[in-house]
């Protein structure tokens, strides 16, 4: 008798359909809906430094600069598309990306500065890790 036969054939199957089975179970177990890292709360400023400046990375696209920085282990950013970006108390930008390193604690910013605003690489910014409670709290 060969090992592949029919009924081994239905068994091996029969065992295959078992553990994927299993596995979508445990992918489709719910969620105590908390996250690991609590989000920062509101107001909580990260400051990060100016790594690139850029007059354009496409065709038709306007200057830009890039900033990095860490320090993120204990918190979640709730930062979006559009928020604000600061250097002291002065709005010098808007966010148009932002990449969240969780392995290396840290987010990557890259903006667009408001008209006329002198940006240069090695300048200190700062954006708020949680503005939509701020906004959320006025209401």
């Amino acid at each position: 008798m060969s090992f592949f036969n029919r009924r081994n054939a239905l068994l091996l199957l029969a065992l295959i359909a078992v553990l994927v089975a299993w596995q979508l179970k445990l992918w489709a177990q719910p969620s105590d809906g908390k996250a690991a890292t609590p989000v920062a709360k509101a107001g909580t400023r990260f400051s990060f430094e100016v790594i690139e400046s850029f007059d354009a990375k496409y065709e038709g696209d306007t200057p830009g600069h890039t900033g990095r920085a860490g320090g993120l282990e204990n918190r979640r950013p709730n930062v979006a598309l559009g928020d604000p970006v600061f250097r002291a108390d002065q709005k010098l930008g808007t966010i148009t990306s932002i990449v969240w390193s969780r392995v290396q604690g840290g987010l990557t910013i890259e903006f667009d500065p408001e008209p006329n605003a002198r940006i240069a690489v090695g300048d200190v910014m700062w954006v708020d890790l949680n503005p939509a409670s701020t906004v959320k709290g006025e209401e």
